[in-house]
């Protein structure tokens, strides 16, 4: 009772989305609190007690707890170059690979299709004192042009993070590329296509439909991602708690890292 007056004083006084906001980083500083003592005291945890990945999210500039599984999926697999590529990044300030960039002094290649969104991301990371670690490149990624895009960049062939966030041909972009063999791969999909059906939009224009319906026409499923991702060599392993996310481990490091793979059913 105390707590949801609590919670109306403040939304009363501070307005509904600042008193959220102070209310979700209050959540976050909380989490991350459990994660150290989890990191630093693993006798804390009963033998036989194993977290799922979904428990270490949080978001520092992600949009839905990225930050926190990819860094511990990176804690696992180890770093090897310390550059992450994305595709589809808005400005910057909202992406996976802000945090990686402005908190942990990693290199970028940044795709984004929109003039005034690239530029902004220019602008951004440069008054981050970031800009010399991050190339923005200003043009619409394809199937057809995404390997000649990568490979006029100086990014390593194994890049660890790979991020795409397109809402339209994501799988198609994924499976064109052969230049690359990124470490870790997040990709989102689209949950609406359930958990079983192996399902994505078919690469070409779009047709003619409503604006409701198009919010539904992007992406692909879970399960059609599980399986391109067996065919180019990478393990489902997670996804995030707001079904937004899929995370993938490259083969050859899986077993290494002792991460098991999982069922689309169960990233679900």
């Amino acid at each position: 009772m105390f707590s949801l007056l609590r919670q109306r004083i403040r939304r009363r006084l501070l307005g509904r989305r600042l008193s959220q906001r102070l209310l979700d980083d209050h959540t976050t500083i909380g989490k991350l609190g459990n994660l150290y003592y989890r990191g630093q005291y693993p006798g804390i945890l009963p033998e036989g007690y194993v977290p799922v990945i979904r428990d270490f999210e949080f978001s520092c500039h992600s949009q839905n707890g990225e930050d926190g599984i990819i860094l511990y999926l990176l804690s696992r697999i180890n770093v090897e170059n310390h550059f992450i590529v994305e595709i589809g990044t808005e400005d910057g300030h909202e992406c996976n690979s802000t945090n990686l960039i402005l908190n942990f002094g990693w290199h970028a290649c940044l795709i984004e299709s929109d003039v005034e969104m690239a530029s902004n991301a220019v602008r951004y990371f440069r008054d981050a004192n970031a800009g010399e670690r991050v190339q923005v490149i200003n043009e619409r990624a394809t199937p057809e042009n995404i390997n000649r895009l990568i490979s006029k960049t100086a990014m390593p062939r194994q890049p660890d993070v790979l991020s795409i966030d397109i809402d339209s041909h994501d799988y198609w972009l994924w499976e064109a590329m052969d230049v690359i063999e990124p470490r870790l791969v997040v990709i989102e999909y689209n949950a609406s296509f359930g958990p079983s059906r192996s399902v994505t939009i078919p690469y070409g224009e779009r047709p003619q439909l409503t604006k409701e319906q198009l919010k539904y026409y992007q992406g692909a499923s879970i399960t059609a991602l599980s399986r391109l991702g067996k065919r180019k060599g990478y393990e489902l392993i997670a996804g995030d708690s707001k079904g937004v996310n899929a995370f993938f481990i490259r083969n050859d490091i899986c077993t290494t890292a002792g991460l098991s793979p999982a069922t689309p059913e169960q990233v679900y």
